[in-house]
């Protein structure tokens, strides 16, 4: 294939996606519906968790490693991810589409470079970053560029979508001017309510804005 028709059969699968793009925000309202639950059960887990444990031990700083931090966050991040691959392949089946297509390949080209760096992070966070309660730190990289991930498909994503990542984005800026501010208060207050504000809370928001909401032409 030379490089004309590579961009021919590249604007077509865009063109493709921009077509479906309701369908693809119909798929997305119930991932975020379930990552909302799951981030605001996460939240209040580790929340009721450190007050239980501060009342019965207030001379220890923390209950909850960094390290179980931030695995208790990588599993709820595991169950979203398989909630929402069912969710795109059981929409595939009943539309008679391949589950691995052309648009899956052409989004997650998209997608993929905004993640190496979180997943570098996350890497060095586990292997050694952990010891300096880096938490806050590790939680503004992950909500940041979720951020860009998602602004990265609006050439074909539901328009909803990309405000989304927008406000991830500036949460996260947000998070990194007022850096030193959020350090005063105690490891992993502010980081575990960071992660529940933004992945429960927005992603609630997000869902109950999309969900089964008319679509106005050119909405998308």
């Amino acid at each position: 294939m030379d490089e004309r028709d590579r961009a021919e059969e590249h604007l077509r699968v865009i063109r493709t996606l921009m077509e479906r793009a309701t369908i693809y925000r119909a798929i997305s309202a119930p991932t975020a519906l379930a990552g909302g639950v799951i981030a605001i059960t996460l939240t209040a887990i580790i929340w009721i968790r450190e007050h239980h444990w501060a009342e019965r031990a207030p001379e220890v700083m923390r209950h909850i490693s960094t390290r179980g931090f931030a695995s208790l966050w990588l599993g709820g991040l595991a169950i979203v991810i398989a909630l929402n691959t069912f969710f795109v392949w059981r929409k595939a089946q009943r539309d008679g589409r391949p589950f691995i297509s052309s648009g899956m390949k052409l989004a997650l080209r998209s997608i993929l470079p905004c993640l190496v760096f979180p997943a570098a992070t996350t890497i060095w966070f586990f292997y050694d970053g952990y010891e300096f309660d880096n938490e806050l730190l590790l939680v503004r990289i992950w909500i940041g560029f979720y951020g860009l991930a998602l602004i990265a498909t609006q050439h074909f994503a539901p328009r909803s979508l990309v405000w989304l990542g927008w406000a991830f984005l500036a949460t996260a800026a947000a998070m990194m001017v007022a850096s030193r501010q959020l350090e005063y208060y105690a490891t992993p207050l502010v980081p575990n309510l960071a992660m529940g504000a933004t992945f429960g809370l927005y992603h609630l928001i997000y869902a109950a804005c999309v969900w089964r909401s008319p679509v106005q032409p050119g909405s998308e």
